[in-house]
């Protein structure tokens, strides 16, 4: 197998597997809880509505509550302790912790918390002179009389990539939303617009 096909091959079956595996453990999950919630809320609804049969969908109603209220307690500082300390645990887990990591890589880029954490777009010069990478910038730090920002930079899709620390001047500010910016990296630059447009007063 010639080396770009087989690289290619290779690239696709680490893009393809943990999409697969989330997919796969998020339809086990509706069905374990569809089986587990379905009778006790069938039981309601006949004591509510005598007469009435099994009523499909009960249980993965209940799912997307538990789902929903798992996403709430993550949100304040006693649930995400609380989170922290079990993927801890998980990590510890050998083999699983692999597949774990793998698939919480995926699902947190694409996580609304995490694309807060990218203040805007930016195109620096990476990995070498006269190349040019998407980046976003994250934070901007003091280094002596310098003003550096923080880069994430995706190097295989969204979820790694390399952090790089770059002069203010040397970032170019594009006019491009977040969202706009995931599109093109997820596309692997298909939805590129036809310019990339700086962004006002931008370097």
């Amino acid at each position: 197998m010639p080396g770009n096909v087989k690289k290619s091959f290779l690239t696709g079956v680490f893009v393809l597997v943990p999409l697969v595996v989330s997919v796969a453990l998020l339809l086990w999950f509706f069905e374990k809880v569809d089986g587990l919630f379905s009778p006790v809320l069938d039981g309601v609804v006949r004591a509510l509505f005598p007469g009435t049969s099994h009523v499909p969908g009960t249980g993965i109603l209940a799912g997307l509550i538990i789902i929903l209220l798992l996403g709430t307690l993550a949100r304040n500082v006693v649930g995400k302790r609380l989170l922290d300390a079990l993927d801890r645990l998980i990590q510890r887990i050998p083999g699983y912790r692999t597949v774990y990591s793998t698939i919480k890589q995926l699902t947190n880029a694409f996580s609304p918390e995490s694309t807060k954490s990218f203040k805007e777009v930016l195109l620096v010069e990476y990995p070498k002179e006269g190349s040019y990478a998407l980046g976003f910038r994250t934070m901007t730090v003091e280094e002596g009389d310098r003003r550096l920002v923080v880069v994430y930079v995706p190097t295989n899709n969204l979820y790694l990539g390399e952090v790089l620390f770059i002069p203010e001047g040397d970032a170019v500010r594009l006019d491009m939303s977040i969202e706009q910016a995931v599109r093109l990296l997820v596309s692997g630059g298909i939805a590129a617009p036809r310019e990339l447009r700086r962004m006002q007063g931008g370097a």
